[in-house]
C-alpha cells in the first residue's frame, strides 16, 4: 500500500515493502546529545545501520528518557531485521506521545505485519498531531483499503485530494492505491485525472509494477493509448517533415531524435513513450519537461517532429535558434544512417 514518510532509508523501506510515508520534520533534540544523533541519522541516511547503532546504544544508556534517540534506534534496529526495533518505538512513544515519526513508523511497520486496525490507530495518532499535513488523509485512506472500508477510503481520499488540488502527483498516489487493493474503475478514474493535469505521470505509469494487475484492463490500456494532448495557443512550437518515417518506433526516426538530443547535450527524460501511432520524449530546455517532442508519420508516410514549449521557457527569437538547431540535427542524424543518402549539412535554418 502506497502511504508517505519523511526520513528516506532504504533498507527500512525494504522492511515495509510499498509502504513510504509522509514527510515530516526531525524534532529538535536537546543540546547535549544533539551532535550525537545528527551523527546516528547521517549513519541511517546513508544505509549504515551498525554505524548508528554504535552511536545510539551508548547515548539510550547515558540519556534514557530522550525519545529521539529511541526512534532512531528503531530505525536502525529495524533496518537490520531486528525485532526489538519494535519495543524502541513503543519506547520513543512513551517518551513522548508526540513524536509524530514515531507514530508513523509503528503504523509502517503494523502495515507490513498485516495488522491494518493497529496501523490505522496509529496513523489517526500521527494525522491528529498534523491535522494540516494532507499525506495524513492519505495514509488513513489506505489502510482503510487494506481494511476493505471503500467508502471510508474514497472519502479520505476525497478530503487528501482537496487539499492537494491541481496536483497531478496526487491523484497519481490515490490510483496507485486503488490500484493495489483490486479497484480498478477507481484507479483508471484517478489515474485519468493525473494524466489530464501532468501527461508525463502516463510514462510513469507504464513502468510502474503496481498498476500491474490493469495490464489486461481495456480502460486503462485505452488511456496508456491515448494522447489528447491540446497545444496551448501561446505555445512555442516548431516542427519538420523527414524522409525518415517513425513507423511505430522501428523506422529510424526515433533513434535519430535520441541520437540528436545526445549530439547536442540536451537530456531527456528516459521514460520515453512509444505507441504504434506516436512517441514522445521530454527534453528540458534548461529545465526538466519544458520540452515536448512528438514523433509521428504524416499521410504520406513520412515522419514528424513536433516541438512545443511554455511561452516562458524562452524567448521566441532564442526558441527560433534552439528548436532549428535540434530540428537540423535530426536530419543530419537520418543523413549518418543512411536514410537519405548519407550525412547531410542542413541549410535554410537561423544560424
Amino acid at each position: 500500500m502506497l502511504l508517505h514518510r519523511g526520513r528516506h532509508v532504504s533498507a527500512f523501506r525494504a522492511l515495509i515493502a510499498a509502504i513510504v510515508l509522509a514527510t515530516t520534520p526531525a524534532l529538535a533534540a536537546r543540546q547535549d546529545p544533539a551532535p550525537t544523533l545528527a551523527a546516528a541519522q547521517a549513519k541511517l541516511d546513508a544505509g549504515d545501520a551498525d554505524g548508528a547503532l554504535k552511536l545510539l546504544d551508548p547515548l539510550v544508556k547515558r540519556e534514557p528518557k530522550l525519545a529521539q534517540a529511541f526512534l532512531l534506534r528503531a530505525t536502525a534496529r529495524l533496518m537490520i531485521g531486528e525485532t526489538a526495533g519494535k519495543d524502541d518505538l513503543d519506547k520513543a512513544i512513551a517518551l513522548d506521545p508526540t513524536l509524530r515519526l514515531a507514530w508513523l513508523d509503528r503504523a509502517a511497520v503494523a502495515v507490513s505485519e498485516k495488522r491494518y486496525d493497529a496501523a490505522l490507530a496509529d496513523f489517526e495518532k500521527a494525522r491528529a498531531l498534523a491535522p494540516a499535513d494532507a499525506d495524513g488523509i492519505l495514509n488513513i485512506g489506505a489502510v482503510e483499503l487494506l481494511l476493505g472500508r471503500l467508502d471510508e477510503a474514497s472519502k479520505s481520499f476525497q478530503d487528501y485530494l482537496g487539499q492537494r488540488s491541481g496536483d497531478a502527483a496526487a491523484y497519481y498516489l490515490v490510483a496507485k492505491n486503488y490500484a493495489l487493493t483490486g479497484y480498478a474503475g477507481l484507479a483508471v478514474q484517478n489515474l485519468q485525472q493525473a494524466i489530464a493535469l501532468d501527461e508525463r505521470m502516463r510514462a510513469t505509469a507504464r513502468g510502474d509494477a503496481n498498476f500491474a494487475d490493469l495490464t489486461s484492463n481495456p480502460r486503462f490500456q485505452e488511456l496508456l493509448r491515448a494522447e489528447s494532448y491540446r497545444v496551448p495557443a501561446d505555445a512555442l512550437r516548431a516542427e519538420r517533415v523527414y524522409p525518415g518515417a517513425y513507423a511505430a518506433g522501428k523506422g529510424p526516426l526515433l533513434l535519430a531524435t535520441m541520437d540528436a538530443l545526445q549530439a547536442l547535450g540536451e537530456g531527456f527524460d528516459t521514460r520515453v513513450e512509444v505507441t504504434p501511432e506516436w512517441a514522445l520524449l521530454w527534453g528540458t530546455l534548461g529545465n526538466p519537461g519544458n520540452l515536448r517532442i512528438k514523433l509521428s508519420d504524416d499521410a504520406k508516410g513520412q515522419g514528424q517532429v513536433a516541438l512545443t514549449a511554455p511561452p516562458t521557457a524562452m524567448s521566441a527569437g532564442e526558441w527560433q535558434q534552439s528548436s532549428a538547431r535540434l530540428l537540423d540535427a535530426i536530419l543530419i542524424q537520418l543523413g549518418k544512417r543512411r536514410i537519405i543518402g548519407g550525412p547531410v549539412k542542413p541549410t535554410g535554418s537561423p544560424r
